[in-house]
């Protein structure tokens, strides 16, 4: 195993799979690694652990007291903070100058991260960029005034309710909005909502750009498709296929570079057949759940970003190698059920996506405990209600 003295070590924050992938990233590399998250993740049950405490994200009482009392009691000063889920980019970004006194921080001011987390501000930055984006209507918009099917979905995610589980409720009619339209107002307030039309397609017109960016410049990328979901309208991807996607490169730039952005981001478009254009649809500020696929196409993000972080020099020459799959198995098992149920067929790529060679996102033949762990601990999570 290499061993790099430049990286103090790497406080992971919050998450789940996405988590497992750093985790593993900066362990095979030798860099020591505590994890801050939910003991039934299979996050927490990597070998590469060498710190552990439970966290809450956002139901903890007093989350930065949590995060420095932590690292004090186990003398974890400049250690990087690498935050794997939306509460937790949000609470570094707002917490920049209290915690960068004791760890060493990769992320921008929260006003200029807002802009890309909120739903809302993201389309007028679209807007204003001339990027195309999902027809938008007001919250409180006229049932009748819509055009069907449409989607509802929370303008951020950092309460914890039925709407922000689900990610998006569709509607077919106006009658079924109408419903959706006042449970949304009900747990996420009138303007705590978007309502957008619903771009028709499957997961080939599902596009991302991941990247690792340096103050508004790119060090490294790689583009794929999310060809499968769970649930299978709006949920995360288990199945997902690196591919050179040149157009949704020049989307994400243009949009990155015009915010100076830094640290690791994803950025989701959806290409709406109908006019041939690419409309954006969300950008991950925090670490995205495939994060794994760049290590089998060789942009090993999580390590890059840990050397970039302390100003260790970084390859300017990184290109992937594309093609490779990654798979969480049992979602993408479920996806294809689901499928099977409600549309009378398994969906796109069912038995490749099952049966064909993929990188796992769970299991690790130097680091088993995870794989083993991962069917009780999700039954667990269900029986206590846990939202992943």
């Amino acid at each position: 195993m290499a061993t790099d003295h430049s990286i103090a070590g790497v406080i992971v924050l919050g998450g789940n799979y996405g988590s497992l992938a750093v985790i593993r990233s900066l362990g095979r590399q030798g860099v020591s690694v505590a994890f801050l998250g939910d003991k039934l993740t299979v996050a927490a049950n990597s070998r590469y652990i060498t710190h552990f405490s439970p966290w809450a994200g956002v139901q903890e009482a007093d989350p930065v007291s949590a995060l420095l009392s932590f690292a004090q009691s186990h003398g974890l000063k400049n250690w990087l903070i690498c935050p794997c889920a939306d509460f937790e980019v949000q609470l570094v970004a707002e917490n920049a100058e209290v915690l960068g006194k004791q760890f060493i921080l990769q992320t921008m001011d929260w006003p200029s991260l807002r802009a890309l987390n909120d739903k809302g501000e993201l389309y007028e930055l679209a807007e204003r960029l001339g990027l195309d984006y999902p027809r938008v209507y007001a919250s409180d918009a006229a049932p009748d005034g819509l055009t069907y099917p449409v989607v509802l979905k929370p303008s951020s995610t950092q309460t914890i309710n039925a709407l922000t589980r689900d990610k998006a409720w569709r509607a077919n009619t106006a009658e079924e909005f109408a419903h959706k339209q006042a449970e949304a107002t009900r747990l996420m307030g009138s303007h705590g909502f978007v309502v957008q039309q619903l771009i028709p397609g499957d997961g080939t017109t599902q596009l991302s750009y991941a990247g690792l960016w340096d103050h508004g410049r790119e060090i490294c990328q790689m583009t794929a498709l999310r060809l499968r979901q769970l649930p299978i309208q709006f949920g995360t991807a288990p199945y997902v296929q690196s591919k050179e996607l040149p157009r949704a490169t020049s989307e994400a730039r243009r949009l990155l570079s015009a915010v100076g952005y830094h640290g690791l981001v994803e950025v989701e478009f959806k290409h709406d057949h109908r006019d041939d254009k690419l409309k954006l649809l969300d950008v991950n500020t925090r670490v995205w759940a495939w994060i794994g696929l760049g290590e089998a196409t060789g942009v090993d993000f999580p390590y890059l970003a840990a050397r970039l972080a302390v100003g260790d020099a970084v390859p300017s020459d990184i290109t992937p190698h594309y093609g490779a799959s990654w798979r969480r198995a049992v979602p993408n098992i479920l996806s294809s059920v689901q499928g099977l149920l409600q549309q009378g067929q398994p969906g796109l790529s069912a038995g490749r996506s099952i049966f064909g060679t993929a990188h796992p996102a769970v299991f690790a033949t130097d680091d088993m405990m995870p794989a083993i762990s991962e069917v009780p601990m999700q039954a667990v999570r269900r029986f206590k209600g846990h939202s992943h």
